[in-house]
């Protein structure tokens, strides 16, 4: 995506479709993951697109062609959507005949001639779909469950747990999560469920964690192994604390969490009713723990 200020271009980039590299006979294909190209306006509106990976003298070429057709359009004296429209059909029948209503670069002058100047996040999806061709990822682009995450995050001053998957879907996840933490009778799980309380717990497919590094500007998260899931310790805004792999390290995961929300504490206002509560719950882990939210307490007071 590039996006237009005054007499300069800034360039970004968005994540909308996962890929995959696969080894087939030695030879590394990727699956997936084209790309398309914006030109807009600083508030994110679209004067020009393209469609595929080009050639940078194509790029530089259509970089051009929505630079002046903007300054035509607001130099014109008439609303810029409609110059702009006028520019699009004007360039559709610069085409050959057969190029108008079937090639990539056609179609996006013809929706673009319908709908000049539309905001970036409602043609996305029609261009990378309909015209691109290639499927948009729903989890990857919305990142809906995830944003929800940080607000109530942010709102409650919680540490966040993710829960990264290969499954076939989050709830799938998160019901295995409730099973592991609502097993009555057993110890490692009601530790966990009293944890876990004081966190806010996503599941996000693993594929998609560069989306959501590049979408929130988030550091790439670590693991310790390749086991599946991971789990990703983190404060209200994302960053990592830890990781733990797979169901089995219950006890690890426990005192991670302690951990977590100790250092959470540290990092934003307690009051002393909480950091109270605090240490009787991460004493039942680790005294170490219970300690430092002491040295807390005693700096409240």
């Amino acid at each position: 995506m590039a996006a237009y200020f005054g007499e300069h271009f800034v360039a970004a980039h968005q994540q909308v479709g996962s890929f995959e590299v696969v080894n087939k006979g030695g030879t590394l294909q990727k699956n997936g993951g084209n790309v398309a190209s914006y030109f807009c306006t600083p508030d994110g509106r679209v004067i020009e697109a393209v469609s595929g990976p080009v050639s940078g003298a194509k790029l530089l070429k259509e970089a051009q062609w929505a630079v002046e057709a903007y300054r035509r359009s607001a130099a014109s004296g008439q609303a810029v959507e409609k110059s702009l429209a006028a520019a699009h059909r004007d360039a559709l029948l610069d085409l050959p005949p057969e190029a108008r209503g079937r090639s990539p670069e056609g179609r996006i002058h013809q929706l673009l001639a319908e709908r000049p100047l539309p905001p970036v996040n409602s043609v996305y999806r029609t261009i990378f779909e309909d015209i691109v061709g290639q499927r948009v990822d729903g989890d990857s682009t919305g990142l809906v469950a995830v944003h929800r995450a940080f607000e109530e995050a942010g709102a409650r001053e919680l540490p966040i747990l993710f829960i990264l998957h290969k499954e076939a879907n989050d709830d799938a996840v998160l019901n295995e999560w409730d099973v592991q933490v609502k097993r009555s009778g057993n110890e490692q799980s009601e530790r966990l469920a009293k944890l876990a309380a004081h966190y806010v717990v996503v599941a996000f497919p693993l594929r998609d964690v560069p989306a959501l590094s590049s979408q929130l500007r988030l550091r790439p998260f670590a693991a310790p192994d390749s086991e599946l899931p991971l789990f990703v310790i983190a404060r209200s805004d994302g960053r990592q604390l830890s990781a733990v792999t797979s169901w089995k390290r219950k006890d690890d995961l426990a005192f991670r969490l302690a951990q977590g929300l100790v250092q959470e504490a540290k990092e934003r206002a307690r009051t002393q009713d909480q950091l109270i509560k605090l240490r009787e719950l991460v004493a039942e882990m680790d005294t170490g723990l219970a300690s430092q939210v002491t040295r807390l307490l005693k700096e409240k007071r």
